[in-house]
């Protein structure tokens, strides 16, 4: 039940909300999601730490980038036990793996790609 309500407090933050509905779509690095929700990088890297206490993200190290993306294996089996209070089942689509929405200035890192190829 700590755990969940760990989960609970992560999700009350309506930033914190916005950058897990950014990692649904793919991994990212801080400089990214502070681009695209306009928001410091320090700030953003408040939040992920967060999150990743919670153990709603995880984090890999690419290069000189840490990407973050959603912990399925954590959400996966909370909802299972969340599905008293919900209802129902949580389910997350299949990780992407692309830059789709990505901006620009973020995808001069990765020579050759463009925004809205996957």
């Amino acid at each position: 039940m700590a755990g969940q309500a760990k989960i609970f407090k992560a999700l009350s933050c309506e930033a914190r909300l916005k950058i897990l509905r950014l990692l649904k779509e793919h991994p990212q690095c801080v400089n990214a999601i502070a681009v695209r929700l306009r928001m410091t990088q320090p700030a953003v890297s408040q939040h992920l730490r967060l999150l990743r206490e919670a153990g709603l993200v995880r984090a890999v190290k690419r290069g000189n980038w840490m990407h973050y993306s959603m912990d399925r294996r954590t959400i996966e089996g909370q909802s299972r036990a969340m599905a008293d209070i919900f209802g129902g089942w949580i389910k997350l689509p299949k990780e992407g793996n692309g830059i789709r929405n990505c901006p620009k200035g973020v995808l001069a890192e990765y020579p050759g790609r463009t925004p809205g190829r996957e």
